[in-house]
């Protein structure tokens, strides 16, 4: 996975010395998701420090909300608070704006809450969105991100797995510490946060084909070239459980 982008998820937890930030930058990590808020009344206090220390340390800045919504009303409140923090802050409408949502209790009304949020940042201007869930949430089909109605950026919480659990996941936070911290860290597999606005390198010989790099699936080239997994998968007659290695030369046309 080292040839992959970091994104390190910051909350109240997290310190906010500009040592610590410094440090991680040439390890990868190339952006920063600093919580902002909490339900429609919680702020991290250390946020402003956090912001200042990324920005200090040359990574790009995205903020994220943690969800406590039960009823449409109450997600969009929140959603107003989250802006309302972000606009303080100074973040831009092209910064990605994360909800985080880990509810203890499966909720039926789940997606249509999501909904809800998602769509009251949207009509505010912010579409740069990201969804953030455990994978057990997709899995036991509370979260289906497919009947998103706008289809965000998908980051998966899965810890200490080889690769996450769930396909499609743009993102995974697959660690919860780091350099003896307690840290949020995630692969960027899109560049979603760490290329915002950017296609991810490509390396691609004059055949059409694609090399592939640490952490690669079948799937997960597919959705980074915008490719049918059906038809990545005839064109090399493979099929999707299939290994592949780094430096393998993939067909893609």
């Amino acid at each position: 996975m080292e040839d992959y982008n970091m994104v390190a998820f910051c909350t109240e937890q997290t310190t906010a010395e500009q040592e610590y930030f410094y440090s991680i930058q040439p390890m990868g990590v190339n952006a920063c998701v600093v919580n902002l808020t909490v339900g429609k009344n919680e702020r991290n206090l250390l946020a402003e420090k956090q912001i200042e220390a990324a920005r200090k340390a040359e990574m790009l800045v995205h903020a994220s909300h943690i969800a406590r919504f039960t009823t449409p009303e109450e997600a969009r409140d929140e959603a107003k608070f989250f802006l309302a923090q972000t606009r303080a802050f100074n973040l831009p409408e092209s910064a990605v704006h994360t909800l985080i949502f880990t509810p203890t209790v499966a909720d039926k009304s789940a997606m249509e809450l999501i909904n809800f949020f998602q769509e009251t940042l949207y009509l505010h201007g912010y579409r740069n969105q990201d969804l953030c869930v455990t994978a057990q949430l997709i899995t036991n089909n509370i979260v289906q991100p497919g009947n998103l109605h706008l289809r965000p950026n998908l980051t998966v919480i899965d810890y200490n797995r080889l690769y996450p659990s769930v396909a499609g996941a743009g993102t995974w936070i697959f660690d919860d510490e780091y350099l003896d911290e307690q840290q949020l860290i995630a692969y960027d597999f899109m560049d979603f946060y760490t290329k915002p606005n950017q296609i991810r390198g490509r390396q691609l010989s004059l055949d059409t084909e694609y090399i592939v790099r640490a952490g690669d699936s079948y799937w997960m080239i597919a959705r980074q070239l915008g490719i049918e997994l059906a038809e990545l998968l005839l064109l090399n007659n493979a099929t999707v459980s299939d290994r592949i290695v780094p430096g393998q030369r993939i067909k893609i046309a």
